[in-house]
């Protein structure tokens, strides 16, 4: 009887720390869940000086993305958001492109070609 005892109090020790475990995880990730994911990626024949992601709140900004390099830029968000992406050049032709609906969270993937920007899910 005590042996079923000191097993039931194991137990319960065992799925009270898993449940804290899990509740502090879950807390400690909210910030990067709470972020957009904007993978861009450079397949326009030249460099481009400047990628910029504009959003309700702000801007990211990456400056020199070479011929074939892939960047990852990420903003916060509240909430579903969107935001749109401009590409300088070399040459000083810009492309646009972007989200006009993306929820909190989300991963997007932007590639940029010699005359347009291609939007997918990564």
């Amino acid at each position: 009887m005590k042996g079923l005892w000191l097993l039931g109090g194991m137990l319960l020790g065992a799925v009270l720390t898993l449940i804290a475990g899990v509740a502090y995880w879950l807390h400690d990730s909210r910030p990067l869940r709470d972020q957009i994911h904007v993978r861009v990626e450079n397949r326009t024949g030249q460099d481009v000086r400047e990628v910029r992601v504009e959003y309700d709140q702000g801007q990211v900004l990456h400056r020199v993305l070479l011929q074939g390099s892939t960047v990852a830029l990420a903003y916060p968000a509240g909430g579903d958001s969107s935001y749109r992406l401009i590409a300088v050049l070399e040459d000083g032709r810009q492309l646009t492109g972007g989200s006009s609906y993306i929820g909190r969270g989300a991963q997007t993937r932007e590639v940029l070609e010699p005359e347009r920007v291609v939007s997918s899910d990564p």
